[in-house]
C-alpha cells in the first residue's frame, strides 16, 4: 500500500472558480424561476403549449388519443415550482456571497 505525506492545501486554497460556478447556478435559477413566476414573457403559457404538443404526439405515436385531453398540471404548478425555484436560487447566490467574504 503506497501512502503520499503532503500538506494539506486545503486551509490556503481559494475556490475562485467555484464561487463564480455557485454566482452563475444562482443567477440562472433566478432568472428561470421569476420567468415561471411572474409568467415573464408567457413563460408558463409556453411551457404548457409545449406540453400539451408532446403528450399530442406522444398519443399519435401510441394511438393513445386521450393523452392531450389531460389536464393535471395548471398554470399554477408551474408558478408554484418557479417561485421555489427562484427562492433556492437567491438562497445559492446568498451561499456564494457569503463563502466569497469569509
Amino acid at each position: 500500500m503506497f501512502m503520499i505525506a503532503t500538506a494539506s492545501a486545503a486551509a490556503s486554497s481559494n475556490p475562485t472558480g467555484v464561487l463564480i460556478f455557485l454566482a452563475a447556478f444562482g443567477a440562472a435559477a433566478v432568472y428561470m424561476g421569476a420567468r415561471w413566476a411572474f409568467n415573464l414573457r408567457g413563460a408558463v403559457d409556453v411551457t404548457l403549449a409545449r406540453r400539451r404538443a408532446a403528450l399530442e404526439l406522444k398519443g399519435q405515436r401510441t394511438g393513445d388519443l386521450s393523452l392531450a385531453d389531460t389536464e393535471s398540471l395548471g398554470p399554477g404548478f408551474f408558478k408554484f415550482f418557479g417561485g421555489v425555484i427562484a427562492v433556492a436560487g437567491l438562497a445559492v447566490l446568498a451561499l456564494s456571497m457569503i463563502l466569497a467574504t469569509s
